[in-house]
């Protein structure tokens, strides 16, 4: 920089605070070589006379001393007087030199030649005060200084060492010390440019406000017959001289009653004491206007939000205050409204999601500041959509305001209520000292909801499912306290829904897993990593092959072969079934179209139908698109539906009496295992029922079982419908079915899931199935 006469006065203020801060950190530096000088020839002790050590330190605290007595005397001087800066610069500079050749001695005069270790302490000491004061030294010419009177030692003692190891380092002391001053170059450029800067901004910003201010004063004076209340006081007594038609109005005072009233009985929230530090700045003529936001009170007593500008006019005599007042009770109403549309869920009353973020923000600084634990609940509807679907989006609107007022009920007044979304809600219990109270309030929140919700004078019967996390047990971040307490949720609904679950870390594992394979499910299509295998079904009294299972399975290079059961719910969960179970029934379809070839007779496919695929509605253009691409006869394709998928979509009867008009086999598979209604046999058009493997597998132990199976055959029989036994692995329980009249089974005994070549070769030589069946039982193999 130039002389101090040659400044800007943004530049004099930039040239001020670098010196400033210069000397301002002088104290804690100084501080700081003191400890590390006494450290670093603590540790050098053993390698040179202890008396020569100690002078050098003496010589070090003087120069330090020095430093300190320059700085205390720059703070005395600059609080008495305007002095120049550029002096006291240099001054410190000189100081700096001072230092910098007194610490960079030490390897000229003290550097140990014979201990490796040493000798690394002694390179390395320098570079750290180096690096220490890169960022703290502002000021580029007193870095360069004092970078170089310590490094330049360092690397002279490198050299003088001669041999190849120590010249390399010497050369690395070089490049770091040319480093070291271009950093700092860019730094003190940068930190000189912002201050600058923000010198110059904050000086057009008091340009800008002096000509709002002038401006709004000339417009003040000019505004006597606008609709806003205008009043003229006396500056010290404050009564009130004249008001404007708009005040008459608005407070309802007579004109002849206003030089009765003390300005400070309309602006009812301020007293004498705060009305005066609120024009202090007119005053002193800081300011030509000053701003006011509070309420003003009518003759009535009511009260209504304001806006007031208030100025000074010294130059009337006496002086006076002129306020020009705005009624802002329809915009304080809107923004009250807004505020809350923003924060807060019109169906419910509860807050949203967007409040969410900044109100558990908060939570957790006051359970930080009061050591209290806090839990984090994920609450969800289970089966919530089978409402909205079967019984209308007003009915399901209905369910969620009464979970609302549910969940507000059991709460207590330090716990907040969230609606996140949809049929999803959170609840926020705070000042928890363990995680009890927690459980306790899940556990209340499920038994609540076993009660029905009468809505239409209907009851409705609705379960939860809860997942929780635990601050700071689990985590002190908030999106991972949210995502552990949704994964913990989904645990629950994974458990059977209607309870609730913890967060653990081994749901952590099991969700990276599942992402994962999730993430390799997502490719399996295009990377041919799918395959199909098929598992005979038999007609035990004509002895044939009468159709096949297809079953999915899936090999991954990185995952092996993965369970059908483990892949198939992630991808229902990830919303990608549509896409496998489309390309299972293309594939299917295909290959059974080839089994027409060389069965004896028809040979049909069954397929599983997923709940996900008959929801979506795309059901039927996959299941035509299949058929026709293959060729395949309708009355060759069977699609396998579960109980559960009957009960979620009853409502929907008339897509299963679409599949049942086109020709398709439509079986029930696994009956027994779910809701087991006779109603659902009745009224659907079902051809097949399938009796499920854990009926039939303790066939030969368990009377129950077999009373079970038995029962199931006889109502099959009297509704007409074909049987199916899965799971017959033995010679005993395939007779024990061609006793109740099951003409139809599937299982080890005859065959396992077989590829789709080694299948044809069974329809070739049926007779190889029956040669495999032996009285004694056979293992099986493994599971579907």
């Amino acid at each position: 920089m130039t002389k101090d006469k040659n400044l800007s006065p943004i530049e004099q203020r930039v040239l001020l605070y670098l010196v400033n801060t210069l000397y301002a950190r002088t104290k804690s530096a100084t501080l700081f070589l003191v400890i590390t000088c006494a450290v670093y020839l603590a540790l050098q002790a053993g390698q040179f006379p202890r008396q020569a050590l100690l002078a050098w330190y003496a010589v070090l605290l003087l120069v330090l001393l020095g430093r300190l007595l320059l700085t205390r005397a720059y703070n005395r001087r600059r609080a008495t007087s305007n002095h120049d800066l550029e002096t006291w610069l240099h001054r410190f500079r000189w100081g700096i030199l001072a230092t910098g050749i007194t610490l960079g001695s030490l390897n000229i005069f003290f550097f140990p030649r014979h201990s490796l270790p040493h000798q690394m302490l002694a390179f390395l000491f320098p570079m750290g005060l180096t690096a220490g004061i890169l960022t703290m030294m502002p000021d580029f010419f007193s870095f360069a200084i004092y970078a170089c009177t310590l490094l330049l030692p360092d690397a002279y003692a490198a050299f003088a060492l001669g041999d190849w190891l120590h010249t390399g380092i010497g050369a690395l002391i070089l490049i770091l010390l040319v480093f070291f001053v271009k950093f700092n170059r860019d730094y003190s450029g940068n930190f000189i440019s912002a201050r600058k800067l923000l010198y110059e901004n904050e000086s057009l910003v008091k340009d800008l406000e002096k000509e709002k201010n002038k401006l709004i004063n000339r417009l003040g004076r000019i505004l006597n017959d606008s609709s806003n209340e205008i009043y003229v006081a006396d500056a010290q007594s404050l009564q009130i001289i004249q008001v404007n038609q708009g005040a008459i109005q608005n407070l309802g005072y007579g004109a002849d009653e206003f030089s009765a009233i003390n300005l400070l009985t309309i602006f009812c929230d301020l007293d004498q004491e705060t009305w005066e530090e609120l024009i202090a700045p007119l005053r002193s003529n800081e300011q030509e206007s000053v701003h006011y936001k509070g309420r003003n009170r009518r003759k009535n007593g009511t009260v209504y939000p304001i806006d007031a500008t208030i100025q000074l006019s010294s130059q009337d005599s006496p002086p006076i205050i002129v306020a020009t007042v705005k009624d802002i009770t329809e915009r304080h109403k809107w923004e009250q409204k807004l505020i809350y549309q923003a924060n807060y869920d019109q169906l419910t009353g509860l807050l949203n999601r967007h409040y969410m973020q900044s109100y558990i923000n908060s939570a957790f600084i006051r359970a930080r500041r009061n050591r209290k634990k806090l839990a984090l609940m994920f609450m969800d509807l289970d089966n919530f959509k089978n409402i909205n679907d079967s019984l209308g989006h007003d009915v399901g609107d209905e369910v969620l305001k009464q979970t609302a007022d549910r969940i507000r009920s059991l709460l207590r007044g330090s716990d907040t209520p969230i609606r996140s979304g949809g049929d999803e809600f959170m609840v926020l219990l705070e000042g928890l000292q363990d995680s009890n109270h927690a459980n306790v309030v899940a556990r209340k929140l499920v038994n609540l909801f076993q009660e029905p919700f009468i809505i239409n004078m209907q009851e409705i019967y609705m379960t939860v499912s809860i997942g929780i996390s635990i601050y700071p047990d689990d985590s002190e971040l908030m999106e991972q306290l949210l995502q552990y307490a949704d994964m913990a949720m989904y645990h629950a609904k994974e458990a059977g829904k209607n309870n609730y679950r913890f967060f653990s870390r081994e749901m952590s594992k099991i969700s990276d897993e599942k992402m994962l394979i999730a993430g390799h499910l997502r490719r399996a299509i295009e990377n041919g990593e799918l395959s199909l295998v098929f598992q005979p079904q038999v007609d035990i009294r004509k002895r044939t092959i009468v159709g096949a299972e297809a079953l999915l399975r899936w090999h991954n290079l990185q995952l092996g072969n993965v369970p059908p059961d483990k892949f198939i719910k992630i991808a229902e969960e990830i919303g990608f079934i549509e896409e496998i179970g489309n390309w299972v029934l293309k594939e299917a379809c295909r290959e059974a179209k080839t089994w027409q070839e060389v069965s004896a007779g028809e040979c049909y496919v069954a397929v599983n139908i997923s709940s996900q695929q008959f929801r979506t509605g795309t059901l039927m253009a996959g299941i035509d698109q299949a058929l026709n691409s293959s060729g395949l006869d309708n009355r060759l394709l069977e699609l396998e539906i579960t109980e559960s998928l009957l009960l979620q979509y009853e409502h929907n009867i008339n897509t299963i009496d679409a599949l049942h008009h086109r020709g398709l086999r439509l079986a029930l598979d696994d009956f027994g295992t779910g809701y087991s209604s006779l109603s659902y046999l009745k009224r659907f058009p079902l051809q097949v029922l399938k009796i499920d493997r854990s009926f039939t597998r303790e066939l030969e132990e368990d009377d129950s079982d077999r009373a079970l199976v038995q029962a199931i055959i006889a109502m099959a029989q009297s509704l007409r419908l074909d049987i199916v036994a899965e799971g017959i692995e033995t010679r005993q329980q395939l007779e024990f079915l061609r006793q109740c009249g099951v003409q139809v089974v599937q299982g080890y005994l005859f065959s396992p899931p077989v590829p789709p070549a080694e299948f044809k070769q069974l329809l070739r030589d049926e007779s190889r199935i029956w040669q495999k069946i032996q009285p004694e039982r056979r293992a099986a193999a493994g599971g579907r």
